[in-house]
C-alpha cells in the first residue's frame, strides 16, 4: 500500500476529551460538595444528562451539529468566532452554561445562582486543565513525520479546536489542520475531507484517516475515497452491517506501524 499521507481526528485520538470531560465534572462537583449538602456523583451526572438536554432543544443544536460541537464543549466553550450564527451561539451559551448547574443544585435541594455561576467558571477552567495527550501520540507523529505528510481533521468550534491544538503542542508536526468550523461543514461531509487533501496536496487513495468515531470519521473517510483506520481505544464491538468501511482497526497509534 502507498500512502502519502495520514490524517489524524484530534478528541479521543490525539488528545483526551471524555476522560478530560468527566475529571472537570468530579472537581467542578467536589467544590459544590464543600459549599453546599449534595451527593457528588448525582450531582455531576444530573449536570451533565441536564447539559445534554437542553443542548439538544437549543435554536443552535442544528448549527452545532453539523459541525459537531458537542453539549460538553458547550458546557466551556465561548465560541469566540466571526459570523451571525457564532454570535447568537456565544450570546446565549453563557445562559445555557449556568442553568447547567442551577437545575444540579436544585435537584438536590439547593436554590443559589451565584454558586451556579461558580460551578460554570470552575467547569470550564477544569476542563481546559483537565486535558492530555494519549501517551503515544508525541512518539508517533515524531517517527511518521519525516516520511509521510500530516493533517488533523476535526469537527468543532475553530476558537475551541484551537485552543485544543495550541495546548497539545502539537501543531508542529502537521502540514494541514482544517477545523470544521472555519470551513462550514463537519465530518463525514466529503467536502470537509476534499478541503483538508487540496491543503495537503495528496489524493485520497494515498491518505489514511484515523479517527475513533464511525459516524464521523470512518464513514466519512470511506465516502470520500480515503481509508479509514479506526483507532478503537476501549475494544467496542464493530456492526459489520454499519455504511462505514474499515480498512483497518487499531487500539493505539503505535499500531499504525503495522499498517504503513
Amino acid at each position: 500500500m502507498s500512502i502519502a499521507a495520514l490524517i489524524f481526528d484530534l478528541d479521543e485520538t490525539l488528545i483526551t476529551d471524555d476522560e478530560a470531560t468527566y475529571e472537570a465534572l468530579q472537581q467542578t462537583a467536589s467544590y459544590a460538595e464543600k459549599q453546599c449538602d449534595i451527593d457528588p456523583e448525582p450531582f455531576y451526572r444530573a449536570a451533565y444528562s441536564r447539559a445534554k438536554q437542553l443542548w439538544r432543544a437549543a435554536p443552535m443544536f442544528p448549527f452545532c451539529n453539523s459541525l459537531g460541537i458537542s453539549a460538553s464543549e458547550g458546557m466551556w466553550g465561548r465560541f469566540e468566532n466571526d459570523g451571525s450564527q457564532w454570535q447568537e451561539l456565544h450570546d446565549w451559551v453563557p445562559g445555557y452554561q449556568i442553568a447547567v448547574w442551577e437545575h444540579a443544585l436544585s435537584v438536590q435541594g439547593h436554590s443559589h445562582r451565584a454558586l451556579a455561576e461558580q460551578l460554570a467558571t470552575i467547569f470550564r477552567e477544569q476542563r481546559i486543565a483537565s486535558q492530555e495527550l494519549f501517551p503515544e501520540a508525541e512518539t508517533v507523529l515524531q517517527g511518521l513525520r519525516s516520511t509521510y505528510k500530516l493533517g488533523i481533521l476535526t469537527n468543532g468550534a475553530p476558537d475551541l479546536q484551537r485552543q485544543k491544538i495550541e495546548r497539545s503542542r502539537l501543531a508542529h508536526y502537521f502540514d494541514a489542520i482544517v477545523v470544521s468550523g472555519e470551513v462550514g461543514v463537519g465530518k463525514p461531509d466529503p467536502r470537509v475531507f476534499t478541503t483538508v487533501l487540496e491543503q495537503l496536496a495528496v489524493p485520497a487513495h494515498a491518505t489514511l484517516m484515523v479517527g475513533d468515531s464511525l459516524e464521523r470519521d470512518m464513514l466519512g473517510a470511506s465516502q470520500s475515497g480515503l481509508k479509514g483506520i479506526w483507532i478503537n481505544r476501549e475494544g467496542q464491538s464493530h456492526n459489520q452491517h454499519h455504511a462505514a468501511h474499515i480498512h483497518a482497526q487499531i487500539a493505539n497509534l503505535d499500531e499504525l506501524y503495522k499498517i504503513l
